[in-house]
């Protein structure tokens, strides 16, 4: 929700401040009228990268602001996960990306993204999807019009990014590329 104050929005990127501190909230009465976005990714450290399945058919690539975690399916299965974290949900009730694409051309392959700890146990599942025995065809963006609620605050959370892609001889992949993960 973003502040309109004397004219000039103020975005929940943004900051408003107060006596010279910057606050994390503004509230009219008991209503909360603006609050603060706190980023998680660029931000987040890969905290563990697990590659789980075939060495080279899982490649993870991060400049700092854009992360694409990639399993392929060649003679072996390939499968891994990025443990970007830690990060503290306290104070904040939904998670939003503002370009996250998950996409597979393969079949008996899966993508998730969920929040969990730092050895890849996930506590909520946020995005999950199972081509099973289809050939793949899932390709979808999310973005910040995509709210997930938080189930539980947690000062110690980790965003777990998981690809696994089924072996095939033909090379096929699921891939999740994210440029951006914030708390509201």
């Amino acid at each position: 929700m973003a502040l309109k104050f004397n004219g000039t929005d103020v975005p929940q990127s943004g900051e408003v401040r107060f006596n010279n501190t910057a606050l994390a909230a503004v509230k009219m009465g008991a209503t909360e009228v603006w609050k603060r976005q706190k980023t998680v990714y660029p931000g987040a450290p890969v905290a563990n990268t697990q590659n789980l399945g075939y060495g080279p058919y899982f490649t993870v690539t991060n400049n700092g602001s854009d992360i694409k975690v990639d399993a392929f399916g060649g003679t072996e299965r390939g499968w891994g996960r990025v443990i970007l974290g830690p990060f503290s949900s306290v104070g904040y009730s939904k998670l939003y990306f503002s370009a996250l694409r998950a996409y597979i051309t393969n079949a008996f392959s899966k993508i998730a993204v969920s929040l969990g700890d730092i050895n890849g146990n996930w506590v909520q599942r946020l995005i999950y999807h199972d081509t099973g025995e289809s050939l793949g065809g899932y390709d979808v963006t999310f973005g910040s019009g995509d709210l997930f609620t938080i189930n539980s605050a947690n000062s110690n959370y980790y965003l777990i990014l998981e690809v696994d892609s089924g072996a095939t001889a033909r090379g096929l992949n699921a891939t999740i590329q994210m440029n951006g993960c914030y708390l509201i």
